[in-house]
């Protein structure tokens, strides 16, 4: 008789084992494909894809005085892969220049109609970067980036979308605190060297902006 309730309790507990799976499953695939994707802060109502786009500079409100130039490029180079057709930066740069504009900052200084025409641009993209840092503290760092995107019609200078977001990657290192401390100073000088700080949390606030963005 023992042998038999051990069998008909372990054949109960299968099931239920299998109902959790599957239901956890079932979760998992609809968080990942219908439910639980990024939603865009604003996007207007029926929303139709310019047919060229400018990346205008990024205004810049963090420390960091490369971070506008390194999220400007991979916003460009993110949006591209995802079948938006965009003008190349440097010749946004050469025109913007000819209109004493040289970063971010200044843009406020004439308007979305005015950079359309002058850039041959139906939809504009303002970025706008509001925290760009990583902080070292022997056992402890923290590297964040945060982020503000906008895209304007420029022919009739409406909002057609805006998203925000922010990514921030926290680590602890309790064992041999001095050899942490040393290799995140390395890190850091290293990434600076090579131009590209925080660039994993750089790749998510684009990526997970974009893809808030519907495709063309």
């Amino acid at each position: 008789m023992g042998s038999m309730k051990n069998v008909k309790l372990k054949v109960k507990n299968y099931g239920l084992i299998s109902f959790y799976i599957f239901n956890l499953s079932f979760l998992i695939f609809n968080c990942l494909f219908l439910g639980c994707a990024p939603k865009a802060k604003y996007l207007i109502e029926n929303y139709s894809p310019p047919q060229i786009i400018a990346v205008l500079p990024f205004n810049n409100q963090s420390v960091d005085l490369d971070a506008p130039v390194i999220m400007r490029y991979l916003f460009n180079k993110r949006l591209s892969a995802v079948g938006y057709n965009t003008i190349p930066l440097d010749e946004i740069d050469e025109k913007l220049r000819e209109m004493g504009i040289t970063d971010g900052g200044q843009l406020a200084a004439t308007t979305p109609k005015e950079l359309g025409e002058k850039l041959n641009a139906d939809g504009l993209i303002y970025g706008d970067v509001l925290e760009f840092k990583y902080t070292t503290l022997g056992f402890y760092y923290a590297r964040t980036v945060q982020a503000n995107f906008k895209l304007f019609d420029s022919k009739n200078e409406k909002l057609l979308w805006e998203d925000e977001r922010k990514v921030s990657n926290k680590k602890f290192e309790f064992k041999e605190i001095g050899k942490a401390f040393a290799l995140q100073l390395a890190e850091k000088g290293l990434d600076k060297a090579l131009k590209s700080p925080l660039k994993e949390e750089s790749n998510g606030v684009v990526n997970l902006s974009i893809m808030t963005l519907p495709r063309r």
